[in-house]
This record gives structure tokens, C-alpha cells and sequence, in this order.
């Protein structure tokens, strides 16, 4: 009796792991099939944002901003709807007024694409930046990207102001644009390692050079007169 009931126990057991095996299994294969999220493209890391200010584009009422994103998973032939909500705590442009996501789509046979954002020069910016984060979210299409890639930030300002951190001695705004032109990072320089420093300055000094080569006898000065250098 008790081989019999021991033998019943084993024979169930086996039957069980076989059904969730199974199971296991196919959800598996399901992943791997159909699994797809979205991650954004940050242009270095740890460099989630972007600044567009409209004092490095004086004859402009609005500008577009294209903010890359790349596929986890497998591309199909067909276009797919991306998921995107605004980060309100994060964000004080107010859409429609200040800014307006006009493309929002991932391209058919594509592991690559943007969302665009097109922003707008309001008197808001008279008094200082103003601030849009976006997150990638989960749709019927993709599933939630992964937290480090998931929300990124845009900063609008019309008037450039010596930031936090400013690592390039002395501050000025014609310093502060060719900072913006070259590398495409106009805050959070506090945030960089010595390391980030050094590369930059390296970056900064070899395009400041190729300018001045460009413009004999005239080169590049602050609006103070003063020759820039980093």
C-alpha cells in the first residue's frame, strides 16, 4: 500500500512538472518572438536631455527636436504607434502652447527612429527655461522600457545664463554657445568626472583652433572683446 501510494505521488509529480514545463516553455519562446520595447538613444551616458535655446537661433518662432530611440526585439513590416506620456512633476512647458509632439511612430522594418518634438519661442521664455520630460511608456504595441532608458528631457531657454558647474574658467555667453554648437550639452556640467572635463576641454580646444585657422587675424571672442580660449 504504501509502494502503491508513493508510486501515485512520484507518477503526479512527474505530470506536474511536464504541465508547468510546458508552460515555461512556450512563454519562453513567446519572449523571444514576441517580445518588443522601446529604449531611447542617449547621446553619451548619463546625458538624458538636451537643450534648445532660441538665443543660438535669434530668426526662429519654433524649432524641431529629434530625440532617438532604438527597438528591443524583432522589426516588423509594419509602422507601430510608440508610447509616450509627459512626466507633468518634471515638466513646466505646457503642451500646446510651448511645445507639441508631432511624430510619435516607430517606422515599418526599422530598429532605429525619433520622436519629434516641435517646440515653440513664447514670452514664457523671457523669464527663464522651461523644462519637458518625456517617458517612453507601454502601449499595445510595446511593453514599458527599461527604467535606464526610459524618460528623457528637454530644456528651453532664450537667454543663456552661466550654469551650475561651469567648467571653462571664465563665463561668457558667446563661450557658453560654442560650448552648446560643439559638444550639445549647456547644463548639469557639475555633474561631470574629471575625466568628462579633460575630454571635452580636449574637444572644445581642437574645434576653437579649427575656428580661429578658419578666420585669420579674427578669432573667436567674447562679447566683452576679450579672444576666448578653454
Amino acid at each position: 500500500m504504501k509502494n502503491f501510494i508513493h508510486t501515485g505521488c512520484l507518477s503526479l509529480f512527474v505530470l506536474m512538472t511536464a504541465i508547468f514545463g510546458g508552460c515555461e516553455k512556450d512563454d519562453y519562446v513567446k519572449y523571444e518572438t514576441d517580445y518588443a520595447s522601446l529604449i531611447f538613444e542617449y547621446a553619451a551616458a548619463g546625458n538624458d536631455s538636451i537643450v534648445y535655446s532660441f538665443a543660438l537661433h535669434p530668426n526662429a518662432e519654433e524649432g524641431m527636436i529629434k530625440i532617438p530611440f532604438k527597438l528591443i526585439g524583432v522589426a516588423i513590416s509594419q509602422n507601430r504607434t510608440v508610447g509616450v506620456e509627459i512626466v507633468l512633476d518634471k515638466t513646466t512647458a505646457k503642451e500646446g502652447e510651448d511645445f507639441e509632439i508631432v511624430r510619435r511612430e516607430l517606422s515599418a522594418d526599422s530598429i532605429l527612429d525619433s520622436l519629434q518634438v516641435k517646440v515653440k519661442k513664447t514670452a514664457k521664455l523671457d523669464n527663464g527655461s522651461l523644462y519637458i520630460a518625456l517617458r517612453l511608456c507601454g502601449n499595445e504595441n510595446f511593453a514599458a522600457a527599461p527604467i535606464n532608458g526610459d524618460t528623457y528631457r528637454i530644456v528651453l531657454n532664450n537667454i543663456l545664463v552661466k550654469p551650475t558647474g561651469w567648467p571653462f574658467g571664465e563665463y561668457s555667453r558667446i563661450k557658453h554657445q560654442f560650448v552648446i554648437k560643439v559638444i550639445g550639452i549647456a547644463t548639469d556640467y557639475d555633474k561631470w568626472s574629471t575625466s568628462d572635463r579633460i575630454r571635452y576641454t580636449s574637444l572644445l580646444n581642437q574645434a576653437l583652433y579649427e575656428y580661429n585657422k578658419e578666420h585669420p587675424g579674427n578669432p573667436l571672442r567674447d562679447e566683452n572683446g576679450l579672444p576666448i580660449t578653454f
